[in-house]
């Protein structure tokens, strides 16, 4: 990446002038239920960083977000009302249209937990006119660093391993497992250091940096996703038409909540699925990678087939120690309708 001392100060100022109609940065973020706590601290934090405007989508909280942030936040808080819970694809899909409503010239997602350290937007913001040098803005986009999500990037992973492999099924590819047993060892484990930067072929929206240029060339999230990997099919479009997804890990946001399925918590993704809590986020998960990795990651069906079936059947034998049995046949038949391509809602209560 190279330097340009002046793009970084030019485009931190125009990040800051919320007047400018090509320039300004509004966040999207999208909470429900009783997330009040959580979402305020997030809303506090933002004018500091330079944020123009945030937009909140109201996901079928049970409070009234509206009034209460009309009170706290006046006109900066923009409310987006859905009346039900439509999950985080139908959310953000609503967040990121009124956002290119509002003239935004950059979009920041976050999550309604993803507390943003100082001057994290100023290091995407940064990173972003590095990379705009040699990147036309419609294929590119930052993202911020969130070490409990990006665990590998944190550990200090080597950074040909930080992708998944093509043909890979739920991260997983035969030709990792060699790997995977040498970080275990006191040899093998992980210890370089953090690196400044990592390209990524897909994002969570988390710390997502968007121009709007890019959200005008890939549009905007499938709804039919409902939850989870909708994030991952939507910046997949970036890379796919040959653009660029850069971590920037001076960039740091804080995770105020742990995730359901979250690697740290359970010491392995098998656990995570299987002892995560509410059996239709695991659904949705694994419904939806696994219509991502069948129908987006997939080139040689061969090896694809073969990743799927080790890793189930190494999922089975998880369930089967853990007496699981239960949700692994919840998660044999997700998969089974994301590999079928049945995506839309699922007919229970949403989460």
């Amino acid at each position: 990446m190279s330097e340009s001392p002046h793009t970084d100060a030019a485009l931190h100022c125009i990040a800051r002038d919320d007047t400018a109609s090509g320039g300004k940065v509004i966040c999207v973020t999208v909470t429900y239920g009783d997330r009040q706590a959580l979402l305020q601290l997030v809303l506090d934090s933002l004018p500091a960083q330079g944020v123009a405007r945030v937009v909140v989508v109201d996901n079928g909280a049970s409070w009234d977000v509206a009034a209460s942030l009309a009170a706290r936040h006046g006109t900066f808080a923009d409310v987006v009302t859905m009346g039900r819970n439509t999950g985080s694809a139908g959310g953000f899909k609503a967040g990121i249209e009124r956002a290119m409503a509002l003239q935004a010239g950059f979009i920041w997602l976050l999550d309604d937990d993803n507390r943003p350290r100082p001057g994290c937007l100023d290091e995407l913001l940064g990173a972003y006119a590095r990379e705009r040098e040699t990147v036309p803005g419609d294929r590119l986009a930052v993202l911020a660093f969130r070490p409990e999500h990006q665990a590998d990037v944190a550990a200090g992973v080597p950074i040909r391993h930080i992708n998944a492999r093509q043909d890979s099924f739920c991260g997983f590819h035969v030709l990792d497992i060699p790997y995977k047993f040498w970080r275990r060892t006191r040899w093998g484990r992980p210890r370089g250091p953090v690196p400044a930067w990592v390209r990524l072929d897909v994002a969570p929206y988390g710390g997502l940096l968007l121009g709007r240029e890019v959200v005008q060339a890939i549009g905007v999230p499938d709804e039919r996703f409902v939850l989870y990997a909708d994030d991952t099919e939507h910046t997949w479009r970036i890379t796919a038409r040959g653009g660029r997804i850069v971590l920037v890990t001076a960039a740091r946001i804080e995770d105020l909540e742990s995730s359901w399925n979250i690697k740290a918590r359970f010491g392995n993704s098998f656990a995570g699925w299987l002892r995560g809590s509410s059996e239709l986020r695991a659904w949705y998960g694994m419904r939806n990678q696994a219509w991502f990795d069948t129908h987006r990651r997939c080139r040689r069906p061969a090896i694809c087939t073969l990743n799927r079936l080790l890793y189930m059947a190494l999922l089975r034998l998880a369930a089967w120690r853990s007496g699981t049995g239960d949700r692994y046949a919840l998660l044999r038949q997700a998969a089974a309708a994301g590999r079928a391509g049945q995506l839309g809602p699922r007919q229970e209560k949403a989460p």
